[in-house]
């Protein structure tokens, strides 16, 4: 036989056989294993909130009220996630929009009218769909959805002052890139109708905790590790992975990333996420006798009054017909609605995350 014929069959047999297969899988979780400390890495250095914090300044917007600037933040998250709908952008978009806001207010001193919140908001969400989408928006278009109350070279020269004091760090890892390599730990036993579920049920309390200035200086890690024990232990929506697959996904978490559901600011975490999702507007149809105020997460990781909690998640999201369009970039999509959604757009698990 051809030496290189000879070499190829066996190359062929060696890419069927089990042991390649294993070698496969292990290379997989071994990169995936690393992105994610990566993006730890990142979350605890260059994009720590805390670097950028710097103190007020002495002369201007004495007179803003930090209370105020919380209600723009606010006011300003919903606008963001209306316009990357009505475009069919990713909402991830949103989440890097806001982290590039929030950074760029704490190195002015956290001080501003809301006319400059306008355009900084503007700008980072120019930013970020430059950087997070392969559809662009043109700046004729942000001036038009600012009233025209700012130019194009507004815009133009506010940019430039943003990746200067951000020294253009603008790829943050997010809360759902940490959702999405998380799961990848689930054990092969899960189904992939069950992960998918996961991953959306998560992916909405990763949304509610964008537009809550709770969030800011909590790293992106902990909340998406807190978002998914609410969904696997609150059992919401009905999904109900058993004990032993649950105890083996925090088990390789902690053991390979060093996640551990006892600390304080998880359990901390949990809570403000729970109350966040009974207290949203699509959860105000529910019954108010389903959440009990003082629910909160007990030492041995369970939650009290747990039942009622999960027939509570069950009636805010069982009816999947109101999710609307898949993201652009998913594998599988959905006929879009022209209603203005109260529950977060759907978006493939199965979709890589974006870098």
């Amino acid at each position: 036989m051809n030496r290189v014929l000879q070499i190829h069959v066996e190359a062929e047999g060696r890419a069927s056989s089990p042991l390649h297969e294993n070698e496969v899988q292990h290379e997989r979780a071994a990169f995936v294993i690393d992105r994610v400390k990566t993006m730890m890495r990142q979350e605890q250095t260059s994009y720590l909130y805390r670097r950028f914090v710097k103190p007020p300044p002495t002369s201007k917007y004495l007179h803003e009220d930090p209370e105020d600037i919380a209600r723009w933040r606010e006011k300003i998250c919903h606008w963001t996630y209306s316009v990357v709908d009505h475009f069919n952008l990713s909402r991830k978009t949103v989440a890097v929009s806001i982290n590039l806001f929030d950074r760029y207010l704490a190195s002015q001193g956290n001080r501003c009218d809301g006319s400059l919140a306008l355009l900084i908001s503007l700008t980072t969400l120019y930013i970020a769909i430059k950087v997070n989408e392969t559809k662009k928006i043109k700046l004729e278009t942000l001036t038009e959805l600012s009233r025209c109350q700012f130019s194009k070279e507004d815009i133009e020269a506010m940019e430039i002052k943003i990746l200067t004091e951000l020294s253009w760090l603008i790829h943050p890892p997010t809360v759902l890139d940490f959702i999405f390599h998380l799961l990848k730990f689930l054990p092969p036993e899960v189904e992939m109708a069950e992960r998918q579920q996961i991953f959306e049920l998560s992916r909405y309390m990763a949304e509610l905790a964008v537009s809550n200035p709770f969030f800011i200086e909590h790293h992106p890690s902990t909340i998406a590790f807190a978002s998914i024990l609410n969904v696997l232990q609150l059992e919401m929506n009905g999904i109900s992975i058993p004990v032993v697959h649950r105890h083996y996904f925090y088990q390789c978490l902690e053991r390979e990333l060093g996640f551990n559901q006892s600390r304080p600011v998880v359990r901390f975490v949990r809570n403000r996420l729970v109350a966040m999702v009974y207290s949203s507007p699509s959860s105000k149809t529910l019954d108010k006798d389903c959440y009990d105020d003082n629910t909160t997460v007990s030492s041995d990781q369970s939650m009290i009054s747990t039942s009622s909690v999960s027939r509570t998640s069950s009636k805010l999201v069982g009816d999947r017909s109101r999710c609307n369009s898949t993201d652009t970039r998913s594998s599988t999509k959905s006929s879009s609605s022209s209603k203005r959604r109260s529950y977060p757009r759907r978006e493939s698990f199965i979709q890589p995350a974006s870098d």
